[in-house]
């Protein structure tokens, strides 16, 4: 991985876990992979090479086809004191909250994957009037995306943590934020000109530029205010 992440992703899913799933993606995780920007040596399906993204710039991501191997990953990873980020098919959502509510496992976001968002919204309304932070997708991509933009604005909030006394590591994370989210950027621009979608670029107002926070840690390490 690119820097020393304080997130640890498990994605629980009763398919994505077996030995016969992701095979270019689980392929690709043990090579060293370049960073985002670069071109990958073979051509990938487009959500493993988010996941590869999110992977390397990011925070680690573990797999798991069961319930309790999920837990027994989160267990490990809080251990270890990393932030937990769940990603989990609904059906299998539906049951591993309760279980990580009796083990007081505190989750940082969920991020649910389901086929008809509105035949589990019921069950997950319940938990958002708790304070639990869960997002849901009816397709993979789009989960990818989001996570990849919400990575980078945490990967920005660490930075700007050590910009004072320690500015190269911020302008890693800095860097690394801007990979990621320009590879969603790449992933959801239109393929047709006539889409009127364009996809979010607010980090760059934040990241670029004279006064954006990479110009500001590059600065700070050559001395100059």
């Amino acid at each position: 991985m690119a820097l020393s992440s304080a997130f640890s992703i498990i994605w629980l899913d009763a398919h994505i876990g077996l030995n016969d799933q992701c095979r270019d993606l689980k392929k690709l995780f043990q090579a060293e992979l370049a960073p985002a920007a670069a071109e990958f040596p073979i051509p990938i399906d487009p959500i493993d090479q988010m996941i590869c993204c999110i992977r390397e710039l990011a925070a680690p991501i573990s797999f798991a086809s069961l319930i309790e191997d999920a837990l027994e990953l989160i267990d490990t990873h809080l251990y270890n004191q990393k932030k937990v980020i769940l990603i989990t098919s609904a059906t299998l959502g539906k049951n591993i909250i309760p279980e990580i509510q009796q083990r007081d496992f505190p989750i940082h976001t969920y991020y649910i994957f389901c086929g008809c968002i509105k035949n589990h919204i019921e069950w997950v309304f319940e938990y958002l009037e708790q304070g639990i932070e869960i997002q849901m997708f009816d397709f993979e991509i789009d989960l990818l995306l989001r996570l990849s933009r919400d990575l980078s604005n945490e990967l920005i909030e660490q930075g700007k943590k050590l910009l004072a006394n320690n500015p190269q590591s911020a302008l890693n994370y800095f860097e690394c934020a801007r990979a990621l989210a320009e590879k969603a950027v790449e992933r959801d621009a239109p393929r047709n000109e006539r889409d009127l979608h364009r996809p979010s670029t607010k980090h760059r107002d934040i990241l670029d530029g004279e006064d954006g926070l990479i110009a500001q840690a590059t600065r700070a390490c050559n001395g100059r205010s």
